[in-house]
């Protein structure tokens, strides 16, 4: 798999592997019903693609994976506990990881946290922050292989869950 830079002809490829992982996601338990496809947003992608902030995992010319490094966070990690002393600007947060299933087992997910930390640190960031749904404990074995510490829980209202749940807040000191 190679990690890059999403570019402005990626969007329409996104925006559906996006759409994909969402109906991945309406399958799990974790979650309560309703629609969870609407994360990340067209507006949210677009936007980070311009600012050189969306990475894609490409295999066999394909979107394989993807993820959403930037600044900005929802209101609850201001009022968090954070272990790593970081000013806005400081910290980055990784947003929208995702794994296509018929890539899953082959280290992808493993990779693009790596070329996450990488890119936190070519960029002079002191700290890595995420959230992770209170269930969804597959990822968050992940994080915590890569020295991802937990912070504390928080209820955080996503748009596209519609109702408020329980994240566990994690960080990586750089």
């Amino acid at each position: 798999m190679q990690i890059i830079e999403a570019a402005g002809d990626d969007l329409t490829e996104l925006m559906e592997f996006y759409r994909v992982m969402g109906q991945v996601l309406n399958e799990k338990d974790f979650l309560p019903e309703g629609n969870k496809g609407g994360f990340p947003s067209e507006e949210m992608v677009s936007g980070a693609i311009r600012a050189r902030q969306q990475f894609i995992g490409r295999e066999d010319g394909k979107i394989a994976a993807a993820y959403i490094l930037n600044h900005e966070c929802e209101p609850a990690y201001h009022a968090a506990h954070w272990q790593t002393d970081a000013a806005e600007g400081e910290y980055v947060v990784m947003h929208a990881l995702r794994v296509l299933p018929r890539y899953g087992g082959r280290g992808y997910s493993r990779r693009m946290i790596e070329h996450a930390i990488q890119t936190a640190r070519e960029w002079n960031q002191k700290a890595i922050r995420l959230d992770v749904l209170v269930g969804n404990t597959v990822p968050e074995k992940i994080y915590q292989s890569y020295g991802f510490q937990y912070v504390e829980t928080v209820e955080i209202c996503y748009q596209d869950i519609g109702v408020a749940m329980p994240f566990r807040l994690m960080e990586l000191a750089l």
